[in-house]
């Protein structure tokens, strides 16, 4: 085996001279976090946008986030950008991982890799969002799959892949898909719920990522998900209508018990 500095010496040396004489060798992307929040408001999905103070992509909607710190961690880092750009606060039981996304020219500023991440708002979690460092404005948008293509709403405005900054509108994308794909074995989404509500309610949520199950009954819903709800025994109030049967959840590897 030829002697080299990577295999002779300490490690210590061995670093001493990476640091000197490779290391400006390999040209370093920015690494930046993005979030994909979810919560649950009136009966709708929704995610949290703000709108870019500065270019580039000044005015467009993007996902909060920014660059990651030098050593800082990912989790950390996320949470931090959220913060500072909405003043939300993260809870960091609730954040995942979704998609590391590196295309190259994806930030016309740089190259750049970011760190997607999945995140929820539980419901009783209120919080009065301001918007500040890069943020011009922050924005609660509806969104849903709705004949197999995103849907994403500010209001009355039904908004499209040009109105996003980046590659923020597939990374949103890829949120929906991811959740959808695994309502059935895994469903962090219930994370977003309330703690009492009805069959109805969770069936209109499942399907606000996959419209076939707003194809079903509650009856068929509930025998297909029978591994995640059961009855209470408890009733809905609603007067002038039968109330409807309120049921329980539960899901132990998310480490929930929800009363729905």
């Amino acid at each position: 085996m030829t002697k080299t500095f990577e295999n002779s010496g300490g490690e210590k040396e061995f670093l001493d001279i990476y640091r000197r004489e490779e290391m400006d060798k390999y040209v370093k992307p920015s690494v930046t976090v993005d979030s994909v929040i979810f919560r649950y408001y009136e009966g709708r999905v929704q995610t949290l946008l703000i709108k870019r103070k500065n270019h580039p992509f000044m005015g467009k909607y993007a996902l909060s986030g920014g660059f990651v710190q030098e050593q800082e961690d990912l989790n950390l880092a996320v949470c931090r950008e959220v913060q500072e750009e909405t003043s939300v606060k993260l809870n960091p039981d609730h954040i995942e991982q979704l998609i590391t996304v590196g295309t190259p020219y994806r930030d016309p500023r740089m190259w750049t890799i970011t760190v997607a991440y999945l995140c929820f708002m539980a419901f009783n979690d209120i919080q009065v969002e301001k918007a500040a460092d890069d943020a011009a404005s922050t924005h609660w948008l509806d969104i849903a799959m709705v004949d197999g293509k995103l849907q994403l709403t500010d209001g009355d405005k039904a908004l499209s892949h040009d109105d996003l900054a980046f590659d923020h509108w597939e990374i949103l994308l890829t949120a929906m898909e991811r959740i959808k794909g695994r309502l059935e074995y895994y469903p962090t989404i219930l994370s977003i719920m309330p703690e009492e509500n009805t069959l109805t309610t969770y069936r209109q949520l499942f399907g606000t990522f996959n419209e076939d199950y707003l194809k079903m009954d509650s009856t068929n819903f509930l025998r297909r998900f029978k591994h995640l709800f059961q009855k209470t025994g408890r009733q809905l109030r609603e007067p002038e209508r039968l109330p409807p049967t309120l049921i329980t959840s539960s899901h132990s590897k998310l480490g929930l018990c929800l009363t729905i």
